[in-house]
């Protein structure tokens, strides 16, 4: 049985940063300033793997590995989440990256996946009060996932909140 190692050697072409994983081509912005720390751009793997962009399935941004953790990371910068488009992304992100293993002799069981989603979401003035209610209310359906095994942790954060908590649990500095 292969490592980890095998895939980030594999999928070297497409190291990326998180600066770059991170932006918003709607509306010219990045959602993370940070190109120190670098992620595997998965969103072109899946994209050069399915060129026709209607048999294209969904994809997470970006792959962050260290040690037997693999953070899959979404960025979002949006005013209203769309349920059934994260809920995509994390579903057949996991199932293609799922595949590529398997093609590369890697034994997935031997890893924790952690599904990110870093949200620098809109807020009208009028209720930028309810700060802690967003995150509960808006993502709490994605916790299903951990259930049911695809995933072994999620975090839903904004990104203040996700640079304060890479810095803590990875011992990394990250310039978001």
């Amino acid at each position: 049985m292969a490592d980890i190692n095998l895939f980030l050697k594999t999928y070297n072409n497409y190291l990326s940063t998180f600066k770059d994983t991170s932006y918003d081509s709607e509306n010219d912005e990045y959602l993370c300033m940070d190109t120190d720390n670098k992620v595997i751009d998965y969103d072109r793997i899946i994209a050069e793997k399915y060129p026709d962009s209607n048999q294209r399935p969904k994809s997470f941004d970006a792959i962050y590995i260290q040690d037997e953790n693999i953070y899959l990371i979404e960025f979002k910068n949006e005013k209203k989440p769309n349920k059934k488009e994260i809920t995509d992304k994390l579903v057949q992100g996991k199932k293609e990256l799922d595949n590529l293993l398997y093609a590369l002799n890697i034994q997935k069981k031997k890893y924790s996946y952690i599904f990110c989603l870093v949200y620098n979401p809109y807020k009208p003035k009028h209720e930028r009060f309810k700060e802690g209610l967003f995150r509960s209310a808006s993502y709490e359906f994605l916790r299903q996932y951990i259930k049911q095994g695809l995933v072994d942790d999620i975090y839903t954060e904004n990104v203040n909140f996700f640079t304060k908590a890479f810095k803590n649990k990875l011992e990394k500095e990250l310039a978001c």
